[in-house]
């Protein structure tokens, strides 16, 4: 537990919780999922204190983020909230900057969240870092008739099966989490309405699943999760998503920028109704960069100038060295490539190429640092399925 001044920061003790969670209701503005911070743990909220009173809180969750390949441990921060009371004061920056501190004592190299807004965030080191976008179809336009694979409705023996697959996606995708059950509850029925689970399967090969509700209203489909892993699948989900509707009006679901089902219909007629970006935060510039994975094609190495003002052990020059698809990181070298630690995190997960972000003013280097970074870096656009 560390102290600034008159804020104190620390985990909550049990009588706390309740308070803190209904304070965080009022901070946000809306209510949480109904179960999601005992969900989360009691044990995993960390407090700030003004004078021995709740001035605001949020939860910390170890998991994993797919990049390059490779499962990179990440922070994933979820219901941050700080009474207005308590506003303007610095208990925003100090909750945010002690947690760093902890998750950097935990050695987790990176932290990940959903911005309620971008301003308090970026002070404290986080940037833009990848989307999650929520798109619409209407059933009655789906123009696919495939009907090559099979569709099975599945049940808790087929878990292994939905966890196989989903991770057979994250791993040549930039940004999903390696999830665990903490994640992985909600999504497979976390109370509510029933939850339909089904399987697209090419001779007893998992290709595919979608696990939805039906809305309310009864003419709506709302997908929880939905994967696909060939094309096949893919069409056979959208004509599954067709023969609904007689009694189905719409479909939603979150995809990817280069979402497959969007791209495999014949007309552009599944519309994007919000997009939302979610931020990285750079906690061990030497752990982050060592743990990602790169092109496997790619042999070379990185001079990197890093400036963080809030974290000083990422601040100064780092060497990256590239071969066989894996990083080593060693502190020194002639820092061809400048950069700020929030452009550091647009980069590091592909949000962002070297030269967009020298446009926004986030790096500076020279013409073979700029090209070195961009083959290093190459991935597809980062997005998550994701909320929390």
């Amino acid at each position: 537990m560390t102290e600034s001044a008159s804020l104190e920061y620390g985990p909550i003790q049990p009588d706390e919780a309740q308070p803190l969670w209904t304070l965080i209701d009022q901070a946000l503005h809306r209510a949480m999922q109904p179960g999601w911070a005992e969900h989360v743990g009691a044990e995993n909220f960390r407090a700030i204190r003004q004078n021995g009173k709740l001035a605001g809180g949020m939860g910390i969750m170890n998991m994993g983020q797919w990049f390059g390949g490779r499962i990179v441990p990440t922070a994933g921060v979820t219901a941050v909230g700080v009474a207005p009371e308590f506003r303007g004061g610095g208990a925003a920056s100090a909750l945010l900057k002690n947690a760093l501190e902890e998750m950097h004592e935990n050695r987790t190299p990176i932290s990940t969240l959903f911005p309620s807004t971008l301003t308090v965030y970026r002070r404290s080191g986080y940037e833009r870092a990848g989307v999650s976008t929520v798109y619409q179809l209407p059933t009655q336009e789906i123009d696919v008739r495939s009907r090559d694979l099979d569709i099975v409705e599945a049940d808790e023996s087929h878990r292994e099966d939905i966890f196989l697959t989903y991770n057979a996606r994250a791993e040549i995708t930039s940004g999903n989490l390696d999830r665990h059950s903490l994640m992985w509850d909600p999504i497979l029925g976390f109370g509510g309405r029933r939850v339909f689970t089904y399987l697209i399967t090419n001779d007893g090969e998992t290709e595919g699943y979608i696990i939805f509700q039906q809305s309310r209203g009864a003419d709506h489909i709302r997908v929880r999760d939905l994967c696909v892993l060939t094309q096949g699948a893919a069409l056979r989900l959208l004509r599954f998503f067709a023969d609904h509707r007689s009694t189905i009006d719409t479909v939603s679901w979150n995809g990817s920028p280069a979402d497959p089902l969007v791209h495999l219909l014949g007309e552009q007629i599944a519309q994007p109704t919000r997009t939302r970006d979610w931020v990285l935060r750079i906690i061990d510039v030497q752990d982050a960069l060592s743990a990602r994975g790169y092109p496997r094609n790619y042999e070379g190495e990185l001079h990197i100038a890093v400036a963080d003002e809030l974290l000083p052990w990422n601040d100064g020059n780092f060497v990256l060295k590239v071969a066989d698809g894996k990083g080593q990181v060693y502190k020194g070298g002639r820092g061809d490539l400048k950069i700020g630690v929030r452009g550091l995190a647009s980069l590091f997960s592909g949000h962002l190429t070297p030269s967009e972000i020298k446009t926004l003013g986030g790096l500076e280097g020279t013409e073979s640092a700029t090209g070195d970074a961009s083959l290093m870096f190459a991935s597809p656009r980062p997005w998550m399925a994701d909320h929390f």
